[in-house]
């Protein structure tokens, strides 16, 4: 049993989330700000549908299918966790939090950030200058890089045919995506923009894209520990010793400018990016030790 919990625990932790998603929002359907939004859902939904079905009928008789069928399962798994992050806010999390009676825990945050640094970070940057339009636009490309860094980094260990190695990063990255969705129940906290009073949106907000994302899918409590900052360096830990140094270099670059984008877009507070790097040395080890000893070796 211990065997088949470690060599499936993917699947198993996959299926029951689809399951719980499944059932809540039968019972309590989603709402959503905009039709757009609702339109992109369920477009999103019925091609992921009809696309696994097609696949999986055609592997019953095609062997080339049946190929297709386990590339589709083993990515449809990683993409259903970085997709789910928008089901938190579609499956009315917060009420569980309310439900719970955590209240949000911002105040204790800034408070934090103002023992460890003086200040938010943010305003440290803003004083240095970097608060620029010019600097936030390449602020924000990093900032939406962060769902396409799983794909890539793994697209290379998948066509490198480096089984082991695809494994272990994608079991890390599944246990801190469900560990941190847990976290952000219990431990609501919105993030520094929750905290001011601007008359006018801020560069973030102020774009199209975030500003359809944040009303539609974005969920209320979500920033600690940082996921932005603790999945990209979990990533560049994992994959120490394991890629050219040229990718390793740009993976490195790329954990560097996500988690600077999170402060200098005034996202995060200081103290959930360092939650995020303390993340690294808690999840890296929990998924090595869960996965077979083939594999983790």
């Amino acid at each position: 049993m211990g065997k088949f919990f470690r060599r499936y625990l993917d699947e198993l932790a996959t299926g029951v989330f689809l399951l719980l998603v499944m059932v809540i929002t039968i019972l309590d359907p989603p709402v959503f700000a905009t039709r757009g939004g609702q339109l992109l859902a369920r477009w999103a939904l019925s091609s992921a549908a009809v696309l696994v079905v097609v696949i999986w009928i055609a592997a019953r008789a095609s062997s080339g299918a049946r190929s297709a069928l386990h590339f589709v399962l083993q990515w449809g798994i990683i993409l259903v966790w970085v997709v789910g992050y928008v089901s938190l806010k579609l499956l009315h999390a917060g009420v569980i939090t309310t439900w719970l009676g955590i209240l949000p825990l911002d105040h204790w945050m800034m408070a934090a950030d103002d023992l460890l640094f003086g200040k938010t970070p943010y305003l440290w940057l803003a004083q240095w200058g970097f608060d620029k339009e010019h600097f936030l636009q390449v602020m924000s490309g990093f900032y939406a890089l962060y769902p396409f860094t799983p794909p890539l980094l793994l697209g290379w260990f998948w066509f490198r045919r480096e089984v082991a190695q695809f494994q272990l990063v994608r079991r890390a990255l599944i246990i801190s995506f469900s560990c941190g969705y847990t976290c952000y129940l219990l431990l609501p906290v919105s993030g520094p923009l929750s905290l001011v009073n601007a008359s006018t949106p801020n560069f973030l907000e102020s774009t199209r894209a975030y500003s359809f994302l944040a009303d539609n899918y974005r969920y209320a409590y979500d920033c600690f520990p940082s996921l932005h900052t603790a999945n990209p360096w979990l990533m560049v830990w994992l994959s120490r010793g394991k890629l050219p140094a040229w990718l390793m270099a740009a993976l490195a670059v790329a954990a560097c400018g996500i988690t600077l984008s999170t402060i200098a877009l005034d996202v995060h507070y200081g103290v959930d990016d360092l939650a995020g790097l303390v993340w690294v040395f808690l999840i890296a080890p929990l998924a090595q030790a869960t996965l077979p000893r083939e594999a983790a070796s």
